[in-house]
């Protein structure tokens, strides 16, 4: 007998995590500066805060892999629990600085290490044969990012700083009892019609086993360098232009809401266009957002430098766990999805502490200038492996059904 359909409790999942996401990440360096912190201390904040989901991500991934059943369900319920108890603290007790910016790492940590999960959630639940339209949950996840950035940059604008974590932990309170009511798994089907013919590999046995896979992945974390130092940095790169955080909010809603639009018709697209030609396209897209955004004389140009968003991390983030399902078997599928969003944490990191050094010490063209060297490199990183194979997935290839 056929199972229901999850798509809306998969789409609803989708929505509270990244609307909560506009708030404690995007306007993450908003928000400190706002508090008193210096613009190098938080990117090393967010920096380590990022490192740390990285490390953790392939960990909890692995322990997943080999427990199976209904632990995703409570390990994502707990790491949102873990959010919710930060962002409050900060909210609600006056805390020294230093408590202050190590509570908020901790949750940037919980939140940032969810991220694998809820890919492997689908992932799961799918195998189980339960019903979810992923690109039109993502989709409307974006939708629901791009209303949360303009109401929370308006909010901020208007009304103050603190609007930002009272937005956002009303979404996160959501987002676990979403999570909560996901159906009980106890084991995944292929695994158990394959017999489990295909031990899971360890954490470090996975880099051997999967070796242009994990060079890829160097590609993806390079353009998450450039993504997340221009997004988390656009406050400081729209106000000698003459915007402010109401800006920023218009900018990530405009690049969303064409987000969610690609994100809408995703499926159809994969028919047409092979998962890595995709992977490329994207690389290419955020090279010429970085050359634009270089050059960029108005606040206008951002907003339609914005646009580029339909087809650089629009194009990126769905494919990544496609990408994943055609190179890595269902043994390790956890891990796979677990070490492909590690892999842009880490360019997250890298670009959140990159930034803060080249705003602190440098200047805004500066920072924008490293951009293009980052997205210049990832992209040929992408072009040189996305190709590439370990291993033969006779009934898990590129775009195959799901």
């Amino acid at each position: 007998m056929e199972k229901r359909s999850l798509t809306v409790r998969y789409t609803v999942h989708q929505v509270t995590y990244w609307a909560s996401a506009a708030g404690v990440v995007s306007f993450a360096t908003a928000f400190l500066l706002g508090k008193g912190f210096a613009p190098a201390i938080v990117g090393t904040l967010l920096a380590v805060g990022n490192l740390l989901s990285c490390a953790a991500q392939p960990v909890l991934a692995n322990f997943a892999d080999r427990v199976g059943g209904n632990v995703l369900k409570w390990m994502t319920a707990a790491l949102t629990g873990v959010c919710v108890l930060c962002f409050g603290c900060v909210q609600l007790l006056q805390l020294p600085m230093a408590i202050f910016g190590a509570v908020y790492l901790l949750g940037v940590f919980a939140f940032d290490v969810m991220n694998p999960l809820m890919n492997a959630v689908n992932v799961a639940y799918s195998e189980n044969g339960y019903r979810i339209n992923y690109g039109l949950s993502r989709g409307l996840g974006s939708f629901g990012y791009s209303v949360a950035a303009l109401v929370i940059g308006e909010l901020m604008a208007r009304r103050g700083l603190d609007w930002m974590i009272w937005v956002s932990l009303a979404l996160l309170v959501g987002n676990v009892l979403v999570v909560l009511g996901y159906p009980t798994l106890h084991t995944m089907v292929r695994q158990q019609e394959e017999g489990a013919a295909e031990a899971c590999c360890t954490v470090w046995q996975f880099f051997g086993k999967y070796r242009w896979y994990c060079f890829s992945l160097v590609g993806v974390m390079l353009l998450a360098m450039f993504h997340a130092m221009t997004e988390n940095y656009l406050i400081e790169v729209v106000t000698p232009l003459g915007g402010d955080s109401g800006s920023v909010g218009v900018a990530l809603f405009i690049a969303t809401f064409v987000e969610m639009v690609v994100l809408l018709f995703f499926e159809r697209v994969r028919k047409h266009m092979k998962d890595t030609l995709l992977l490329k396209i994207a690389g290419l897209s955020f090279l010429l957002k970085a050359v634009l955004l270089l050059f960029a004389p108005s606040v206008t140009a951002i907003y339609l430098i914005q646009l580029l968003q339909a087809t650089s991390y629009t194009f990126l983030s769905p494919t990544q766990m496609y990408y994943a399902r055609s190179r890595i078997s269902m043994a390790d599928m956890v891990k796979g999805q677990a070490f492909i969003t590690a892999s842009y944490t880490l360019g997250c990191a890298a670009g959140n502490f990159a930034g803060g050094q080249l705003l602190q010490h440098f200047s805004v063209p500066a920072m924008l200038l490293g951009g293009v060297l980052m997205a210049a490199l990832g992209t040929a990183v992408l072009w040189l492996t996305v190709e590439r194979k370990d291993m033969e997935m006779a009934e898990n290839g590129e775009n195959s059904a799901l």
